[in-house]
C-alpha cells in the first residue's frame, strides 16, 4: 500500500544530516573537482562560493543529477545516492534552481508550475484543478496573490525565478540548489527571495546557496564552503566571517596583495541616460 509523501518539514529532523559528499571528483581531461567531501543539514542555507571556474556550478551539477562524477560517493539520508539524471535525483527530493530559468514564456503559470503532471480527463486539461494546485504551489513560497493563469511571459525576471522555485519546491523535497539566484534580480526582489529561503528552512528544507557574492552570503547562510581550483579550501560557520578572509581563501593570497594598487583611469562617456521610466 502507497503512503500520500510527506511534507518536507517531516522528511528530516532540523540539522539531522541529509545529504553527504565524500571525496567527490570530475575530470574532463583534467581534473575540475578532487577530493570535495562536505555533509549538508536539514534547515540549513549552506553558501557554496568560489571564483569562476572552482568548480560551483560542476559540484552542484553532481549533486542534482545533471553530470555524473569521475570518483567519489554521496548519500542522501541513510541511502547511497548515484543519480543518473536530474528526473531520478528529484525523484529522491534533489532539486536545482539553475541560472538558466526553463520556463514556457507562453504558457501560464500554473501549466509551468505542473507541466510534468497536468490533471486532465480524456485528453482535456482540468482548468480549476490546475489552478487549485498551482495556487496551493505558489502559497509555499509566499506568492498566493499570483493569478495562476497569468502567462509566465508577463512576469518580471524576479517573479519568474520565483515561479521557478515554487515548480521545484514539492512535498518531499530535501534539498534545495540555488544556483546564482539573484543575479539578475533588483534589491527588492532579492529581499524577497531571502524572506522565501527563510521559509523553506523553516520546512526543514536544506538548501545550498552558489553566488560569489559575499554581502549575500552573510545575510542568507549559515556555513560556507569555499571552493578553489575544484578543491574545499574552507568549510565553517558564517557568523563572524569577514569578507576580506573569504575572498583570501577563494584567491589562495593575502587580500592586502591588491591594496594600492593604480586604478586605471575612467575612459570617454559611451553611454548615457536621464530620466528612464517604464
Amino acid at each position: 500500500m502507497s503512503h500520500p509523501a510527506q511534507p518536507a518539514s517531516a522528511a528530516s529532523a532540523p540539522g539531522a544530516a541529509v545529504l553527504a559528499l565524500d571525496a567527490i571528483g570530475k575530470d574532463y581531461g583534467v581534473p575540475v573537482l578532487d577530493g570535495v567531501s562536505l555533509t549538508l543539514r536539514a534547515g540549513e542555507v549552506l553558501a557554496l562560493t568560489g571564483e569562476n571556474g572552482a568548480g560551483k556550478s560542476t559540484l552542484s551539477k553532481i549533486v542534482c543529477g545533471l553530470v555524473r562524477p569521475t570518483r567519489g560517493a554521496m548519500r542522501l539520508g541513510d541511502a547511497a545516492f548515484a543519480p543518473a539524471s536530474r528526473r531520478e535525483a528529484e525523484a529522491r527530493g534533489v532539486r536545482m534552481v539553475m541560472q538558466e530559468l526553463g520556463l514556457v514564456g507562453t504558457l501560464s503559470v500554473a501549466e509551468n508550475l505542473l507541466l510534468d503532471r497536468l490533471p486532465h480527463r480524456a485528453g482535456w486539461i482540468r482548468r480549476p484543478e490546475l489552478h487549485d494546485l498551482a495556487a496551493r504551489q505558489l502559497a509555499k513560497i509566499g506568492m498566493q496573490h499570483l493569478d495562476p493563469a497569468t502567462p509566465v511571459a508577463r512576469l518580471g525576471i524576479g517573479q519568474q525565478q520565483m515561479v521557478e522555485i515554487a515548480r521545484n519546491l514539492h512535498d518531499d523535497t530535501r534539498v534545495l540548489v540555488l544556483d546564482e539566484p539573484t543575479a539578475m534580480l533588483t534589491p527588492r526582489e532579492t529581499r524577497h527571495l531571502f524572506e522565501q529561503v527563510e521559509r523553506l528552512q523553516a520546512l526543514g528544507v536544506a538548501i545550498v546557496y552558489v553566488s560569489h557574492r559575499l554581502e549575500e552570503l552573510q545575510r542568507i547562510a549559515d556555513r560556507v564552503a569555499v571552493l578553489r581550483d575544484g578543491r574545499l579550501v574552507d568549510l565553517r560557520p558564517m557568523a563572524g566571517v569577514r569578507e576580506s578572509e573569504l575572498v583570501e581563501r577563494m584567491v589562495g593570497r593575502p587580500v592586502h596583495e591588491h591594496e594600492g594598487r593604480a586604478r586605471r583611469p575612467a575612459g570617454p562617456v559611451l553611454l548615457s541616460a536621464r530620466g528612464l521610466g517604464r
